[in-house]
């Protein structure tokens, strides 16, 4: 009894995500009770819908309100939106259009970039009446700060929106819906079960990746038939995310990146530099490992969700890593942002604006603070470059130059990482000093001895990222897949006993979970 009471409470700051237990007891309960529904298009998706709900409140508490008015605005909006493109009324459509906009806009600056903006007021108002974040300082109360660490806390204005987990997937999700519907590119719906599943659906909701409207809401239209090899491809998907996140990227932070970057003064420049290293292979493994179990557990309830990564540290360029690297994301943008503010058919400097400010506005998505910014920024400027000297395309030329493009590519990326994960500006030029300067009198072994094993698997984990072909991959899925089920058992159940194990030395929450 008490652990019913347990797990249906809400207990401020506790993991319900895919690395918990409690979690994989959710998963079971819910798909049970797909199963019995499955038949009826209509409950199964209100299941799920409720289900979904009831996700979001285990890991948001009573900020699951901001859900739901999020869904039932946008399922309103929705509906007097193609209500006027039918009627031919293009300023009324305007109108709603606007509000919808507006209305979701204001709902992700609430609850997401407070503190930014009260800051800001707080610097231009007279100090004797400070500008007050209610709603941070209530998620605050909900939500103590996590110690500070170059990776538990990226900056203290972001601990405003941690309540509103998730928030800038599901309204990145409800303003795409909107703009389709006003195209006419997909139709309104008319069932407020099927958009709330739509905008709530648990695999992808707090980290992604994000869907739009006409690759999701087909299927629930669908009937359910789930193939044995497509449960073992779901199976694969599950158990390939979960190593990805706590054997390496888990393992990687608490034994080494986490320490390094944390307090780079306290190690010697070859050591920040392959804590930079491991950081690129850390944030890969945590983010595509969250996305490979919310594909894997979508498909077993019959749902097929785009693909979010390409292999992006194989890319020679900066557009090339773009075009594999949070593709739901990119893409989004380019869709949403980029092209309609001229894109590339405008000139050069209609172009370089477009680009500045989808960049600009791409780092800002991640968190209010001047590091998420620069990084924007400072991709935008170096697309920017690659465009205007063509050197995204000279790179494709022959194996030599996509070589050199490879490794220009992947230290930028790198570098500009160091400013992703630092709490502020001056943490991460305290890295970058010290990687340049006059090297230490440690050798290499001496520095193996003391990181012998996180070196150790970021270099198998470098080799399979790097040298590892699609193909490849897709081989061992399917062979995976060919196994008889019992073996397929065998296998999850060795890999539950190993994560068990690897679990105990810690597991920092998924890094796109704060977004």
């Amino acid at each position: 009894m008490e652990f019913l009471i347990d797990f249906f409470s809400y207990v401020p700051g506790r993991n319900f995500l895919f690395t918990s237990f409690s979690f994989w007891i959710f998963l079971c309960l819910t798909l049970g009770g797909f199963c019995l529904l499955y038949k009826n298009r209509q409950a199964r998706n209100t299941f799920l819908f409720v289900c979904s709900l009831f996700f979001y409140y285990k890991i948001g508490g009573y900020f699951v309100f901001i859900l739901l008015l999020s869904i039932l605005f946008n399922y309103g909006i929705g509906i007097r939106l193609e209500t006027c493109r039918k009627q031919g009324q293009n300023g009324k459509k305007n109108f709603w259009f606007a509000i919808g906009l507006l209305a979701n806009l204001f709902l992700l600056g609430t609850f997401k970039y407070d503190h930014f903006f009260l800051e800001l007021w707080n610097i231009a108002a007279d100090p004797q009446f400070p500008g007050l974040a209610y709603f941070s300082l209530s998620g605050q109360a909900a939500f103590p700060p996590a110690p500070e660490s170059s990776l538990a806390t990226f900056t203290s204005a972001l601990q405003g929106f941690l309540p509103a987990i998730g928030i800038s997937f599901f309204t990145f999700q409800a303003l795409s819906y909107l703009v389709d519907v006003k195209r006419g590119h997909v139709p309104a719906s008319r069932n407020i079960g099927d958009f709330g599943c739509y905008l709530s659906f648990f695999p992808q909701l707090v980290a992604g990746p994000i869907v739009r409207a006409g690759q999701f809401m087909p299927q629930l239209q669908k009937n359910y038939m789930l193939s044995s090899p497509e449960f073992s491809r779901a199976l694969g998907l599950i158990l390939v995310g979960l190593v990805k996140k706590i054997v390496v990227a888990d393992y990687l932070a608490v034994q080494f990146t986490d320490p390094v970057l944390g307090n780079p003064q306290a190690y010697s420049g070859f050591e920040n530099w392959m804590a930079m290293y491991a950081f690129s292979i850390r944030i890969y493994c945590d983010f595509s490992g969250y996305t490979d179990i919310a594909l894997g557990v979508a498909a077993l309830f019959d749902f097929h969700l785009p693909p979010n990564f390409r292999s992006p540290y194989k890319a020679s360029s900066l557009t090339d890593f773009w075009r594999r690297w949070h593709i739901s994301l990119s893409s989004w943008f380019r869709d949403y942002l980029y092209i309609p503010l001229g894109g590339n058919r405008h000139g050069v400097l209609r172009m370089g604006f477009a680009l500045l400010a989808t960049m600009a506005l791409a780092g800002l998505w991640h968190g209010a603070c001047i590091g998420f910014l620069l990084w924007g920024l400072l991709h935008g400027i170096l697309l920017l470059a690659e465009k205007l000297t063509g050197w995204n395309r000279w790179v494709e030329r022959n194996r030599f130059a996509r070589a050199l493009g490879w490794a220009v590519c992947f230290h930028i990326v790198s570098f500009s990482w160091v400013i992703f994960q630092a709490p502020t500006l001056p943490k991460a030029f305290e890295v970058f000093q010290q990687m340049f300067l006059p090297a230490s009198q440690e050798g290499f072994a001496t520095v193996f001895s003391r990181h012998g094993l996180p070196l150790a698997l970021m270099a198998v984990s470098a080799i399979l990222l790097l040298f590892v072909k699609e193909r490849k991959k897709e081989n061992l899925a399917r062979a995976f897949c060919k196994l008889p089920i019992g073996w397929q058992f065998v296998a999850a159940v060795l890999v539950a006993a190993v994560l068990v194990g690897m679990h105990r030395i810690g597991s920092p929450d998924f890094i796109y979970a704060r977004f």
